[in-house]
């Protein structure tokens, strides 16, 4: 029982490290999702302009 205990201890550990070292990722993750969003609604708007996107 105390293998399990600890077994469970360790990975609970390893599993935060990793989130820590990703959740800027999901930041960046998050913005662009974001940015993609703005500009299908501006396309499906008609408001594009196709000298603006590059």
């Amino acid at each position: 029982m105390k293998v399990f205990i600890g077994s469970v201890i360790v990975l609970l550990l390893i599993g935060a490290g990793i989130w820590l070292l990703l959740s800027p990722s999901f930041k960046k993750v998050g913005e662009t999702a974001s940015k993609v969003k703005e500009n299908l609604k501006e396309e499906k708007n008609g408001e594009s302009n196709p000298e603006k996107e590059k």
